[in-house]
C-alpha cells in the first residue's frame, strides 16, 4: 500500500474542529498539529528590516489574529481525495484567501503504521 503525507497550513483555524471530526468519521487518524506563524507576522515582531513592500503591508496585519496551525497526516493514497474534500468543505474553499494551503508528499519508506 502506498502512503502520502498530507500537509495543511491552516489559516482559518475555526475550521479545525470540523476537519478533525470529519477525518475521524472517514477513518483518517493520526493527525499531528503544530502552531505556526507566517513570515509577515514574524517580521512584524522582530528587529528585521523588511524590504519596502513588506514594510507597507504591516498596516494590514492584525496582531490579535490567531496564529495558524499546520496539520500533518499520514494516510493511504486512496484517502487523499476524501481528505482534500473534507478540508475544502470545512474552510469554504481553499481557493479563497486566508483559508489555507494543502499539499501531499509521497512517502517511500514508512515505519510505525499498521497497514
Amino acid at each position: 500500500m502506498k502512503f502520502k503525507l498530507l500537509i495543511l497550513i491552516l489559516s482559518k483555524i475555526d475550521a479545525m474542529p470540523k476537519i478533525l471530526s470529519e477525518f475521524m468519521n472517514a477513518e483518517i487518524r493520526g493527525t499531528s498539529i503544530v502552531d505556526c506563524e507566517g513570515m509577515l507576522r514574524a517580521i512584524q515582531n522582530s528587529d528585521i528590516n523588511p524590504p519596502p513592500i513588506f514594510g507597507s503591508l504591516r498596516q494590514f496585519l492584525n496582531p490579535e489574529r490567531p496564529r495558524g496551525k499546520i496539520l500533518f497526516t499520514v494516510l493511504a493514497e486512496n484517502k487523499v481525495s476524501q481528505a482534500r474534500e473534507i478540508i475544502d468543505k470545512a474552510v469554504g474553499g481553499l481557493e479563497n484567501p486566508d483559508t489555507g494551503i494543502c499539499f501531499t508528499i509521497a512517502l517511500d519508506d514508512i515505519a510505525g503504521i499498521s497497514r
